[in-house]
């Protein structure tokens, strides 16, 4: 099927659809019981210059409904992905990290249920210049529908209006397990806080990918905790670099993984601090989440090329990579590839700043497993 390119009016008109689904499903819970549920989705893109629609290799994807999963290739750089069954596209979120060894990136290009049933998001591919380019990429959707401030341990929000200087992002698209409401304060061109009232824990990891359908870089420049709550600070530019206020979407995790509940035998995420820094380090600190408690390192290993290994063996059936840049603005980096042995699973990381070319860099990284809930 044809597909146009997922503008902004396009993309509001999808959220007015899944608000009316919203008000529907509001309605009918009027009464009822509150149900606790998520859905997840990973995938890789690893056919990106193919036309038509693929399906993912299965070794890298997940749809937790059951449902087949599917990539269209729409033009040159343009893609959507079809998650069957996986449901109304409410209280979710999409991250998206460009997969392959050179500077070209990709962006999120919205989400939207438009059978009520089956949730599509669209993705952006460009290269260095800022033109639409064929390019691997991963992404993860998730939506959470329960609140349990005894395990607040995910929030996410959809920063949708980048010109604003206070807002409170769409409902429709932010979670918060304490019952807070995320918000977002605009402190400059393309320079952003968020604010995630009742995390109050010092820790965890944020992903963050730039939102819309022109050429942008978004990455998160620090993060703490406090009395009230969590505060998470994102720099967004254009594709040369320069400042821009762009969309984005972000991700905070502590103690979880951003894709699935508490308990952290179904992934690992760090933040590799020291981009440097040739011999292997442990990055198992309170800005990490380790599987089952075990070290895990980080190390340089060429400019812009970085490694993180961690004590994973290869019985897992799926598995995905999230990585955001955590440095200078226009900074990005992208999954290189992931390998397993026996005793031993390693993510690869290259970065590179807005001319394109490798640049030691900081950034977070996620490591997600497929998994019972």
């Amino acid at each position: 099927m044809k597909r146009t390119l997922f503008t902004r009016e396009t993309l509001q008109k999808a959220r007015s659809l899944a608000g009316m689904l919203a008000a529907v499903a509001a309605i009918a819970a009027l009464g009822a019981p509150q149900v606790h549920a998520q859905a997840i989705g990973f995938v890789w893109n690893n056919n990106p210059s193919t036309a038509g629609t693929t399906t993912p290799d299965t070794g890298y994807s997940y749809n937790s409904s059951g449902g087949p999963i599917g990539i269209t290739r729409n033009a040159k750089g343009n893609y959507s992905v079809i998650f069957t069954g996986l449901g109304n596209a409410l209280n979710s979120n999409v991250l998206v990290t460009p997969y392959g060894s050179g500077p070209d990136f990709c962006i999120s290009g919205g989400w939207f249920t438009p059978s009520g049933t089956d949730v599509e998001a669209y993705v952006y591919c460009y290269n260095k210049l800022g033109d639409l380019a064929d390019h691997g990429f991963t992404l993860l959707y998730q939506a959470r529908t329960h609140s349990d401030p005894t395990t607040a341990e995910v929030a996410f929000l959809l920063a949708d209006q980048p010109t604003t200087g206070n807002y409170t992002p769409d409902l429709t698209y932010q979670y918060n397990p304490t019952g807070g409401m995320n918000t977002i304060t605009r402190d400059g061109t393309g320079s952003y806080t968020a604010t995630l009232p009742g995390l109050d824990a010092n820790g965890g990891t944020v992903v963050v990918t730039a939102l819309g359908s022109t050429a942008a870089h978004c990455q998160v420049t620090d993060w703490t905790g406090g009395s009230s709550g969590t505060t998470i600070n994102v720099n967004c530019t254009d594709a040369t670099g320069v400042a821009a206020d762009e969309e984005f979407t972000l991700a905070y995790s502590i103690a979880e993984t951003v894709g699935f509940a508490p308990g952290s035998g179904n992934g690992g995420a760090i933040w590799a601090s020291k981009d440097k820094d040739a011999t292997p380090y442990d990055v198992s600190t309170r800005y990490s989440i380790a599987i089952d408690g075990e070290e895990m390192l980080a190390q340089r290993l060429a400019k812009g090329s970085y490694a993180w290994t961690m004590n994973v063996e290869n019985t897992w059936i799926s598995s995905t990579v999230l990585v955001t840049a955590y440095d200078a603005p226009g900074s990005h980096c992208s999954a290189l590839e992931w390998t397993s042995t026996s005793t031993l699973t390693t993510v690869y990381v290259n970065c590179f700043d807005a001319a394109g070319t490798p640049a030691d860099t900081r950034f977070t990284a996620t490591f997600q497993l497929a998994g019972a809930f």
